[in-house]
């Protein structure tokens, strides 16, 4: 991703995660430089710089063409919380991969509600 892309994936993990609230992480990666934008990275433990999720490379190997968004799945983090996930893969114009925006909304609270 150049510069211009990541400043607004920058500035739209910021946005969303305004809108939603400090249980929800808003993730940018660039294939080549891993994560680039983060908010709310309590929620899964991770920080600017690091890899891409297990389920991103799992789904990578895959290959581009073969590679689709994956939205509203359930997920667990390693302290427990449980996720209602998506991942969105960003395409150039020839449908190459070149970053990806993932969602993580911590449904623990609402869940645990719903079982009294």
């Amino acid at each position: 991703m150049d510069k211009t892309a990541i400043d607004f994936y920058t500035r739209l993990a910021r946005g969303l995660a305004a809108q939603f609230g400090s249980n929800c992480e808003i993730v940018s990666n660039d294939v080549e430089h891993s994560i680039v934008a983060i908010e709310n990275g309590y929620i899964t433990g991770r920080k600017l710089g690091d890899g891409p999720s297990h389920i991103v490379l799992e789904s990578l190997q895959n290959g581009a063409k073969h590679t689709h968004d994956k939205l509203a799945y359930l997920t667990k983090t390693k302290d427990g919380k449980i996720l209602k996930s998506s991942t969105i893969y960003i395409r150039n114009n020839q449908g190459k991969i070149i970053g990806i925006l993932s969602i993580n909304y911590d449904i623990t609270i609402l869940l645990a509600a719903q079982s009294h």
